[in-house]
C-alpha cells in the first residue's frame, strides 16, 4: 500500500484594515494580517494545522512583523481590535522602495518626492 502525505506551508490573508504611518519608512500603509501555519496532508486533503502564528506586513515598504497571538485570534475571529506598536515583533525590515538617488546631484531621497531637496530638480 503506497500512502502520499506532505507538509506544506500554509498562508492566508485576513480580512483586516488598518492604516498607518510606517516606523521603518515614514510613509502611509495599511496592515495585512496573515495567518502563517504548516498543514498535514493525506491525498492532497487537509489533516490538520500546527504551528499557527499571526504575522503582519506593511503595504508600504513591505515589512515584516509577528503578532501577538491573542490579537490575531481576535482578528481572525472577526472582532474590531487596533493594532499597537507593542503587539508587533520586527521580523524582517522591508526594503521596497524606500529611498532613491537623484540623478543630478546623487543625494538619496525618499520615494514619493517629486523634487530633489538638495539641488531642486525634478525626480
Amino acid at each position: 500500500m503506497i500512502l502520499f502525505f506532505d507538509i506544506l506551508p500554509y498562508n492566508k490573508k485576513l480580512e483586516y484594515n488598518q492604516t498607518i504611518t510606517c516606523q521603518q519608512c515614514g510613509h502611509f500603509g495599511r496592515y495585512e494580517v496573515y495567518v502563517v501555519a504548516n498543514r498535514f496532508r493525506l491525498f492532497f486533503i487537509p489533516l490538520f494545522t500546527f504551528g499557527k502564528r499571526y504575522a503582519v506586513r506593511t503595504t508600504c515598504c513591505d515589512t515584516l512583523y509577528q503578532l501577538t497571538p491573542e490579537k490575531g485570534k481576535a482578528i481572525a475571529k472577526g472582532q474590531t481590535t487596533t493594532i499597537r506598536e507593542e503587539d508587533l515583533i520586527l521580523q524582517e525590515r522591508g526594503t521596497h522602495g524606500t529611498t532613491s538617488q537623484c540623478q543630478h546631484c546623487g543625494q538619496n531621497q525618499n520615494v514619493g518626492s517629486n523634487f530633489c531637496s538638495n539641488c531642486g530638480q525634478p525626480l
